[in-house]
């Protein structure tokens, strides 16, 4: 059954409308992918000698074993990213005389044919038979290489699980990210070491084999958790239904801000129930942990400013950019109807600015944790907070007035370039050149502190004026109304 239901994918991708336009898609991918296991097993040859010149006199395999947690930990939030749920897969079949068991064994073998499953191998068997075969013997080897199989299988089954009860709760959202940060800031700020915990594990796993048994029984425990959900929920009224249980849900603490609420309301519907616009805010939200890479206590004792204004523009304004660069674009397939409504324009597009300054004041509350690090960076993200409110956000509700393509919000952000186009790019330079025109006057006339008062009280200045830019910008929206309309209306 799992050999006919795979020729029947086969078969669809090939006679489908768009099988050229698919075709051509997956040859990148297939390309990319190939680069990508290519650098894997070219890593894993010259990793032994890497680590050897990066930590010199150290026990090569320990120094090894101590990084594979913080492998599994990144890995599992590229999943989340990017692991696609295959379910809408198996739709047709719901309704036909088979064995809804044997439809779950199709979804969890389709679902392991990714390359993200196999970087892991390629990255780790090269070392495991050039350093550890040698020391430990085949035995441990062969076990070892076993447990970094069950780790990916974890992955990938825990994820799977993740995201779809994220589905039927955001708050599954919240709670996967609130346990990753706290590992990674438990780490950053010392309270344990990651890289011990994954030291000491993993090279008794080499001393003692038999304890190698434990990932493929956690690899196995996701897998049956992940089928048990599947058993109970894989229904056809599940799978078509499952979004529109919500639809009258109103958000309460929005009706203060009359119908441009009602607007901020629908923004937020459409985030959170389309897979597109919810994998762009859940990138916003992961990148806040760049603040990690971004503020590093060398950077800030050594007045590395650049850099740090950067990293803050980036962090709190992270979803006005993502978001922003489609902000008409993810309504483009009722477009028409929100147009034909009794809506003001000027209402419509504040609703817009209203959206960017309500998540980015979440955003700068939620990153306001790293000045714990230093008073400065509170100061740094405050201006930066009120730059992206105040500008970026008008240079984004702008650019958007000039895209005339249609986007399809069900499919993957990942590998997708649909709605892409030239002032997307045009966009992209606007977004780092405005902020270094406005700070490298100051910051090089005068000082850094200087350059980051300027990107401030600008932003706040502009933000005082949001009423003047609305009015401009409703103008430039009329002007390109239909070219707008004809253009989302092209599928």
């Amino acid at each position: 059954m799992i050999r006919l239901l795979l020729s029947h994918q086969w078969k669809s991708f090939w006679r489908s409308r768009n099988a050229g336009k698919s075709l051509a898609l997956q040859i990148i991918i297939g390309f990319i992918t190939l680069y990508l296991l290519a650098s894997a097993i070219g890593l894993g040859f010259l990793l032994q000698k890497l680590l050897s010149d990066f930590f010199p006199g150290q026990d090569v395999i320990k120094i090894f074993c101590g990084f594979i947690l913080y492998y599994f930990l990144s890995d599992i939030l590229i999943r989340f990213m990017i692991q696609d749920l295959p379910t809408l897969t198996i739709q047709p079949y719901l309704v036909q005389n088979i064995k809804r068991s044997q439809l779950i064994r199709f979804l969890n073998v389709r679902s392991m044919f990714s390359a993200i499953n196999f970087i892991p191998l390629f990255l780790f068997i090269p070392f495991t038979i050039m350093a550890i075969a040698p020391k430990y013997g085949g035995l441990a080897a062969f076990t070892f290489i076993i447990s970094i199989v069950s780790l990916t299988l974890f992955n990938h089954f825990i994820i799977l699980y993740v995201k779809r009860k994220s589905i039927l709760n955001s708050w599954w959202y919240v709670i996967f990210f609130g346990v990753i940060g706290a590992f990674a800031a438990a780490d950053y700020f010392h309270l344990f070491s990651l890289r011990n915990v994954s030291a000491f594990v993993f090279t008794k796993m080499l001393a003692a084999p038999l304890i190698c048994a434990l990932p493929p029984g956690i690899a196995a425990l996701a897998f049956i958790n992940n089928y048990r959900f599947l058993f109970k929920n894989l229904y056809l009224e599940d799978i078509v239904g499952k979004g529109k249980k919500k639809e009258s849900a109103d958000y309460a603490f929005l009706n203060r801000f009359g119908h441009i609420g009602d607007l901020v309301g629908l923004d937020i519907k459409l985030i959170l129930r389309n897979k597109r616009p919810r994998s762009v805010a859940m990138i916003s939200l992961m990148l806040l942990f760049y603040g990690f890479i971004f503020y590093k206590p060398q950077y800030i004792q050594e007045g590395k400013w650049f850099i740090l204004i950067f990293g803050a523009i980036f962090i709190t304004g992270l979803f006005i950019i993502t978001y922003g660069q489609f902000l008409f674009a993810w309504q483009s397939a009722h477009f028409d109807g929100i147009m034909a409504g009794n809506l003001d324009v000027k209402t419509y597009i504040k609703s817009k600015l209203v959206l960017f300054t309500g998540v980015s004041t979440i955003i700068l509350l939620i990153s306001s944790l790293y000045g714990l690090m230093s008073w400065k960076l509170i100061v740094l993200q405050l201006a930066a907070y009120l730059y992206n409110i105040g500008i970026q956000s008008i240079i984004a509700v702008y650019f958007a007035t000039y895209s005339y393509k249609a986007i399809d919000i069900g499919r993957a952000a990942t590998f997708n370039y649909q709605g892409m186009g030239a002032e997307k790019w045009i966009y992209s330079l606007a977004v780092y050149i405005v902020p270094i025109v406005i700070y490298l006057p100051f910051g090089l006339l005068i000082n850094a502190w200087a350059g980051i008062l300027a990107l401030g009280v600008l932003g706040l200045i502009s933000f005082l004026l949001q009423d003047w830019w609305t009015d401009i910008l409703t103008k430039e929206f009329l002007k390109r109304k239909y070219k707008i309309l004809t253009g989302f209306r092209e599928k």
